[in-house]
């Protein structure tokens, strides 16, 4: 997959027509899946694939404040490279693109990006104060010649799947329903870096990992869950929180015990997926009891992979 923000660099590196679909993509979700899937099927047609994304989310711009993020921009490539897209453009959000009249929008799209059909949600907004609409887009893409599929929403059961569901579920700490949605679990991912080697001296040794600050934590606390780690896939347990019984910090760390599993990983990357919430983080009144619960969550751990 070839990776552009540059509008002229993709006019003179791409010849190929595209067929597009554009939106934040947070998460990529089942929704989001079955609006990619129409526009990969367009390469049946002659099309390549495009995905045009932001560089950022509009409500933060507006706010002025950062809300976590269900995907990296790192992870948002690599779902997309996975699915089969030929290409991605970035757009950064900034005064210039949040002004940008919805007709300039789908100039962009037809004139520089070669767009030639578009899969959209009934829902979709674009340009400046979200002033196009499906309508509109309709309208302008048919002053260009260009197809526009209306793709209906996803749903679970009620819920419409959307990115804000997604962030309800996890922020609930309700592990198994965010996978229903995502369709797969949610997952942390990062290079592993050198701790205080706690773990190990509590009898449980840890790999910590280095999560990218935007990236949304789930409710602090212990999940099982599966770690990938080069072309390996391992059960283990990870602990999100603060560490209160032994650490005055507040830093927040990602840690993971790993069973049967005792190589040196430090600068590795790796993913962990989180696949279900035991517990909430708490301040035990000791080290003795902080081991006894972590030893009765390893046997539960165990219990739960059996």
């Amino acid at each position: 997959m070839r990776i552009f923000s540059d509008a002229d660099e993709f006019d003179k590196s791409v010849n190929d027509a595209t067929a597009a679909a554009f939106g934040k993509f947070d998460g990529l979700h089942k929704g989001h899946f079955k609006l990619l899937e129409n526009v990969l099927k367009q390469k049946k047609s002659g099309l390549s694939s495009l995905v045009l994304t932001f560089d950022g989310s509009f409500a933060d711009y507006f706010s002025g404040e950062k809300s976590g993020v269900l995907s990296t921009n790192t992870e948002k490539e690599d779902l997309l490279r996975d699915m089969g897209v030929d290409h991605e453009f970035v757009m950064p959000i900034n005064e210039e693109t949040v002004a940008m009249e919805p007709e300039d929008f789908v100039e962009l799209l037809v004139k520089k990006l070669h767009v030639r059909y578009i899969a959209a949600g009934p829902d979709v907004s674009f340009g400046a104060k979200g002033r196009g609409d499906i309508n509109l887009l309709k309208k302008l893409a048919e002053e260009y010649s260009v197809e526009v599929e209306i793709i209906e929403k996803v749903k679970l059961g009620d819920d419409v799947i959307s990115s804000s569901l997604i962030k309800n579920l996890i922020a609930g700490g309700k592990m198994e329903l965010a996978q229903a949605v995502l369709g797969r679990p949610y997952s942390l991912e990062g290079m592993v870096t050198r701790g205080r080697m706690l773990g190990r001296k509590l009898e449980m040794p840890t790999v910590n990992l280095s999560v990218e600050p935007e990236k949304m934590l789930p409710p602090y606390g212990v999940y099982f869950s599966h770690i990938f780690l080069g072309t390996g896939v391992f059960l283990g347990i990870t602990n999100v929180g603060v560490r209160p019984t032994v650490s005055e910090e507040k830093k927040v760390s990602v840690e993971t015990y790993i069973y049967d599993f005792d190589d040196d990983v430090y600068g590795e990357t790796l993913r962990v997926e989180l696949l279900h919430f035991l517990r909430g983080e708490k301040k035990f009144e000791n080290i003795e009891e902080l081991k006894s619960q972590m030893r009765t969550d390893m046997l539960r751990g165990r219990i739960y992979f059996s």
